[in-house]
């Protein structure tokens, strides 16, 4: 890869090799060993070095910890009987040692987890003895809960009272409905519905208003006033019908034989998913009262029902007959997704959404209509025709957030028919009609590439030349100045070290930042933020960290750090704490946040201190996937480009689809590959959200996809994003050309992924090399 073209503003550090571990470590190496291992989700290896240090170790507070060690370990695995007895001896056996709260605190946790709750509360009010006034908030709110479950509601309502007067986050609604609840548990309906009257008007969420209509409804039901609980849940029907507790209150209503608007009926039925009996409420509301709404909504419940037919029925008729509905575009659209994507019909969803713009040429949705029927076009193999509905986009829209790429599209397609100059005409207009330089650089790149096609090298060199000036850091421009070379994309170069001299950067970074923001005060700049030591986020944070309740560790030190967005010296003094945390995602959110403060765009901090740089692009768990991308001879950049754009190396995150860990594999994939490596033992999809367990998986994915596509790493990464059966289609249409095989990709997010990883390991490169 051609490295960036800029020069950082500090000299490369001096790499400091790693210390040589003697062949029989100190206890206190082994206790690292074992505390990083735990970390990392290597069970095994943190239980073996805990019990080396409690058979060599002689010293008191080192036994301790080992021993305490041990039951994290088993508690983190899932082993809550083992941690049990562990947390038992540890507490036996180091009375007064310095940690004896974390046992007390994580035994409590191991009970719950084994439905214990009274043992479960006799811990976590014993560390409450112990570590008043840290979490104060989660602990009581643990014992309230425990307490319900056990059916003891009335007592719970102190310990929720506690909660409500501890430091925290936020979180007063929530608690706050919980107490509701323990009273209404508790048979004192009258002061439940109090509280949830209270939360209905201090909140404005939806949904939270829609649960304290039922939840009051149920208490008034309790309490015989069944007029005041209807009128709760006619209200949510009214104004809350999309939610969910909506339902449950609409069935009370039509079992007590409450009269409630049909169409709101069936729309209600609707989104709970009732799709018969919304149809019902929709045939008898057309029946009183002929609306768009309800011949519309009807259709989608047919439609969900697998009535496609009759759902293009419906929405034909709110076009024949709802001329100025505010629905009237909507059936238009849905019509044609339904002969589409129901019936497979896509002559006639072009003819549907041609129809339309013909009919309402100057409708919002015009845009996105002719687009659409350009994409069925291009799946249809019909490329002219593809490629003069997206340049009818361009020129008839031009001010459409549409218009670039559509005219961008109509150049791929015409270069997909070897229409060289005709592509370059739709590439030049997407050239004018570009405002970010991201799309200037992918027009010209494709300028170039038509003057390449022809022959015409030096026309396709100025092209090139001018992409790769246009957003230095963006993809386009990384790929145009690779062109320019000759290279191809994710170029390896060597690398004798990734070492790097975190003392000397952070040095020169202090000296920098002292420049830039004018700070006159004398010593380190890590202590001139004194605020942050007092701060309860901060000592809440640390806690939760030392626990090993990740999550929650992050929310507090993702409040401190928004709220330090404005001042540099507590942002670089979070940061280094988060650094020496290993809560790396907000690091790198911080570091980021000091160049903002510096007033630098993206090309810019290129010239910013390597420290700062080399905390966004860190080689974060180096010791996990430096060994296994040596396994599978990958690139280390390259897996590091991938973990940091799949979770900005946060392991026990979950993303919407339910990936999980490092390098986000989802429970099916890490099911099959678990299966064929057979390993770990006892695999359950938890182990996703170990390091170890998820750096393996998914450089043996990547590995396989490699294989699967011989060496291509751009379809090896929209394998990874988007699953190896979209690619192999998608690698039909562009078998040889990345570039190609990249724009006619069908879904956004993995073309998104693969340029996004592409910048990453770009600047990886510019960040750990000399050249």
């Amino acid at each position: 890869m051609v490295p960036l073209s800029s020069a950082t503003a500090t000299p490369r550090p001096t790499h400091i090799p790693s210390p040589t571990v003697t062949s029989t470590p100190e206890p206190s190496t082994l206790l690292e060993i074992a505390q990083s291992a735990i970390f990392n989700g290597d069970w095994d290896t943190a239980i073996q070095n805990f019990q080396a240090v409690l058979s060599i170790s002689t010293d008191f507070e080192e036994l301790g910890s080992a021993a305490l060690g041990l039951g994290k370990t088993y508690f983190q695995a899932a082993r809550d009987l083992e941690a049990i007895e562990a947390f038992d001896l540890y507490i036996k056996s180091f009375e007064g040692h310095s940690l004896i709260a974390d046992a007390r605190f994580l035994r409590a946790e191991s009970y719950r987890n084994l439905g214990n709750d009274e043992a479960a509360i006799d811990e976590y009010k014993i560390y409450l003895q112990l570590r008043p006034g840290v979490l104060d908030f989660h602990i009581e709110q643990e014992i309230g809960d425990a307490l319900r479950r056990l059916g003891r509601p009335s007592e719970s309502i102190a310990h929720y009272g506690r909660a409500a007067e501890a430091p925290s986050l936020g979180g007063g609604i929530a608690l706050r409905i919980k107490i509701g609840m323990a009273y209404s548990e508790s048979g004192d309906f009258s002061t439940a519905v109090e509280i949830f009257d209270d939360v209905y008007q201090l909140t404005q969420n939806p949904g939270t208003k829609a649960s304290m209509n039922l939840l009051a409804g149920r208490a008034h039901v309790a309490l015989g006033n069944f007029e005041a609980a209807y009128a709760r849940y006619q209200d949510s029907v009214t104004r809350f019908p999309t939610q969910a507790g909506t339902y449950e209150g609409l069935i009370t209503l039509v079992n007590a034989g409450v009269e409630v608007d049909d169409f709101q009926r069936g729309f209600v039925d609707y989104h709970a998913d009732a799709f018969e009996p919304a149809i019902a409420a929709f045939n008898r509301a057309l029946l009183s009262n002929p609306s768009a709404a309800a011949m519309f909504y009807r259709g989608l419940a047919k439609r969900e029902l697998g009535d496609a037919f009759g759902a293009l029925i419906d929405f034909q008729q709110v076009i024949e007959i709802f001329v100025n509905d505010v629905l009237w575009s909507t059936a238009w659209i849905e019509k044609a997704d339904t002969e589409w994507a129901y019936l497979d019909d896509f002559p006639s969803a072009i003819r549907t959404l041609s129809d339309f713009v013909n009919a309402a040429p100057s409708n919002p949705e015009a845009p996105e209509a002719l687009s659409t029927a350009a994409r069925l076009y291009e799946r249809s193999a019909m490329l002219d025709e593809a490629a003069s509905q997206w340049i009818r986009v361009a020129e008839q829209y031009p001010n459409s957030p549409l218009a670039f790429r559509s005219a961008f599209l109509s150049g791929i397609t015409r270069y997909r028919l070897t229409e060289t100059a005709s592509a370059r005409d739709a590439f030049l207009f997407a050239d004018a009609l570009s405002t970010h330089p991201a799309d200037r650089a992918a027009a010209r790149l494709w300028i170039g590439k038509t003057y390449q096609a022809e022959g015409n090298a030096a026309e396709a060199l100025q092209a090139w030349l001018s992409a790769a000036e246009a957003d230095p850091t963006g993809y386009y421009s990384l790929r145009a100045a690779e062109l320019i070379s000759g290279d191809s994309p994710f170029l390896t170069v060597d690398l004798d070290s990734l070492e790097t001299d975190w003392l000397f950067e952070q040095q020169q970074a202090e000296v920098w930042l002292r420049e830039v923001f004018s700070i006159q005060e004398q010593g380190s700049l890590a202590d001139l933020a004194p605020e942050l030591a007092s701060d309860h986020r901060l000592q809440r944070g640390v806690e939760y960290w030392r626990l090993g309740l990740y999550s929650e560790s992050k929310r507090e030190f993702e409040s401190i750090r928004k709220s330090a967005a404005l001042d540099v010296i507590a942002t670089y003094s979070l940061t280094l704490r988060l650094l020496e945390l290993g809560l790396y995602q907000p690091a790198i959110f911080a570091s980021r946040q000091i160049l903002d403060l510096a007033g630098m765009d993206d090309a810019e901090t290129l010239n910013a201190p390597l420290f700062f740089n080399h905390i966004r692009f860190g080689t974060y768990f180096d010791d996990l996937i430096f060994p296994e991308a040596d396994r599978y001879d990958l690139d280390k950049l390259f897996v590091l480009s991938v973990v940091r754009q799949e979770s900005l190396f946060e392991g026990f995150i979950t993303s919407f689809a339910n990936a999980r860990g490092l390098m986000q594999v989802i429970p099916p994939t890490g099911q099959e590959i678990a299966a064929k490596l057979g390993w770990p033992t006892g695999y359950n999809a938890e182990d996703l959200y170990r390091p170890l367990v998820s750096v393996r998986f998914g450089t043996n994915y990547l590995d396989e996809q490699r294989d699967r596509f011989d060496g291509d790493l751009f379809a090896v990464l929209a394998a990874y994003n988007a699953g190896p059966g979209n690619t192999i289609a998608w690698k039909e249409l562009a078998p040889n050309d990345p570039d190609l095989f990249l724009e006619i990709l069908r879904l956004n997010q993995p073309r998104n992924y693969i340029r996004s990883i592409f910048e990453f390991y770009a600047l990886y490169q510019f960040f750990y090399t000399d050249s």
